[in-house]
């Protein structure tokens, strides 16, 4: 329990609640009416988020606010010294769409503390309270109201921008078929699980979505299942069959496809299939909930890393102990195109953007079972290519997963032990690969980024740990 400051329309009020600090008033103006709204700032009860050196002295809240155009302008709310017994939050138009960002800064004008919201719709926030965690900055913290089981190696997605939905994986207690049908649902607007999560029709050992429609695929095969109705529906692929690509990692791109590259699976045969959804290919009447086709790798590949680099396609690497280290299967186009990088042999590692030319890999293991390293590749290379490598890590780790800052910094890369599972996190530079600690240990954990833009680790424990640099 902590001590904590209620402010609500200038009234000052002493309470003692659990991870509650603040609830700073907002006006909501509408067409003829000034509503108000209430934003309780939530932290991790045993994280310091407001005491710690060096502490926030000033307290900033913005509103990001989406424009016509797809564009995005900020605001600033409120700008004020910190601790303070008031904060008076200006007013929004009502029918704006955005975020509620939270800033704590230092002495020094760095930032030590922040927090988001989901995306939202400020009117149907008025005469209400909206709940934004903030954390400190470059560090783990716990998220409220933790899942009712501790499932291990989740899939992970976000449903309808405010949702992380969770399903599949295992339980090592009682390994239970039909346990991996159940799903959670965790509420970023309420900061809690919702109360009677689905089951699902089909054990997605894939999954793909469509606003709140999802693709359920194994190796028997697809089925929709409706979020917001229950709907379920049988899928028949025009060609191929699910089984080709079920266990493969989904990739979005810009614009919303999705792609099951079945050459990311650690298990069975190496294969070169990709299932592409396109949500905006309205053509084929008998796929309302995105149109699928096949594109095929250069290279049949198991335990490949894939990522989407924007402008160019779909990059895959590794898996193979012949052909190209590194292929590309360019926006637009079907069939995969070796570039002039050796056969890389390496399997579980993660992959991501680092700019339109370069592709950030990380993690996995060598067929020795050393650490396959951290490395940079440039897809604009024309002969004689080789990646360029960076400190590498301490702890070899497979099922990775890498995540880029908006900015093309904040670096990391998310496994797990090979042998026991332990789940790892490390920041990455060009410089060194740094761990960073988790509050609770994990056990074959995944992440995914989150509503609110931070990191999101969950498996193996029943808690959400979130990740913000």
């Amino acid at each position: 329990m902590v001590d904590a400051l209620i402010v609500s329309s200038g009234t000052i009020i002493s309470a003692s609640l659990a991870s509650a600090l603040v609830i700073c008033s907002l006006a909501v103006l509408g067409c003829s009416s000034k509503d108000r709204t209430t934003i309780l700032l939530v932290t991790d009860e045993e994280a310091g988020t407001f005491t710690r050196v060096p502490a926030p002295t000033t307290l900033r809240v913005d509103a990001l606010e989406f424009t016509g155009d797809g564009g995005t302008q900020t605001v600033t709310l409120s700008r004020t010294k910190w601790p303070a017994s008031t904060l008076d939050l200006g007013w929004i138009d009502e029918s704006t769409t955005g975020v509620l960002t939270v800033w704590g800064l230092d002495m020094s004008g760095s930032v030590v503390v922040y927090g988001a919201s989901p995306p939202l719709t400020f009117g149907n926030i008025a005469n209400g309270t909206i709940s934004v965690f903030v954390q400190r900055t470059g560090e783990f913290a716990r998220l409220p109201n933790p899942l009712s089981d501790s499932r291990q190696a989740p899939t992970l997605a976000v449903l309808q921008g405010r949702y992380l939905f969770v399903g599949a994986g295992n339980t090592p207690i009682e390994p239970d078929a039909s346990f991996a049908g159940t799903t959670q649902l965790y509420d970023f607007l309420a900061m809690a699980p919702i109360a009677a999560p689905p089951t699902l029709p089909r054990v997605p050992e894939s999954i793909a979505l469509d606003g709140t429609v999802s693709w359920l695929m194994d190796a028997e095969g697809g089925t929709y299942f409706g979020f917001s109705d229950d709907y379920v529906g049988a899928i028949s692929l025009p060609s191929g069959s699910f089984a080709d690509v079920a266990g493969g990692a989904t990739i979005t791109d810009e614009n919303g496809a999705e792609y099951v590259v079945a050459a990311t699976r650690t298990m069975g045969l190496a294969s070169a299939k990709v299932l592409k959804i396109d949500p905006n290919d309205s053509s084929n009447s008998s796929y309302p909930y995105g149109n699928p086709s096949w594109l095929m790798l250069a290279q049949a590949r198991l335990g490949a890393a894939a990522t989407w680099v924007t402008g160019r396609g779909l990059v895959v690497a590794g898996g193979a102990t012949s052909g190209a280290g590194i292929e590309i299967v360019a926006a637009g186009t079907t069939a995969g195109i070796a570039l002039p990088y050796p056969a890389d042999s390496s399997t579980g590692s993660g992959a991501a953007m680092l700019d339109a030319s370069h592709v950030l890999l990380a993690g996995g293991l060598t067929p020795t079972g050393a650490d396959a390293g951290v490395r940079v590749v440039d897809l604009g290379c024309a002969a004689g290519c080789s990646p360029t490598p960076w400190p590498g890590l301490t702890t070899p780790l497979i099922r990775a997963q890498v995540f880029v800052g908006g900015d093309g910094a904040n670096l990391l890369v998310v496994g797990s032990e090979p042998a026991t599972g332990i789940t790892h996190v490390y920041r990455l530079s060009s410089s060194a690969a740094t761990e960073i600690p988790t509050r609770m240990t994990h056990v074959n954990a995944r992440a995914a980024v989150s509503p609110t833009g931070t990191v999101v680790l969950f498996g193996g424990a029943a808690t959400i740990e979130s990740f913000t640099p």
